[in-house]
C-alpha cells in the first residue's frame, strides 16, 4: 500500500501558487484564449493566445 502523505508534502503543494500581481496582490493565472475571426470568404478562423489573469484585468479580459 502507498503511505499517505505527511503534513510537510501538503505544505508544500499549497506553496506552489506561483506568482502574485503586484497591483492587486492575488494569484496570475494563465489562460488560453481562443477569439472567432471571419475571414475574406466567408468561414471562421479562431485566435489563440496566452493571457495572464488576476482581479485587475479580469473584466477587461472576459468582457
Amino acid at each position: 500500500m502507498a503511505r499517505p502523505s505527511g503534513f510537510g508534502a501538503k505544505i508544500a503543494n499549497r506553496q506552489k501558487e506561483g506568482k502574485k500581481c503586484p497591483v492587486c496582490g492575488e494569484a496570475i493565472v494563465h489562460l488560453k484564449v481562443f477569439k472567432s475571426v471571419s475571414t475574406e470568404n466567408q468561414s471562421v478562423k479562431y485566435n489563440q493566445k496566452m493571457v495572464s489573469v488576476c482581479a485587475c484585468n479580469k473584466q477587461e479580459i472576459f468582457n
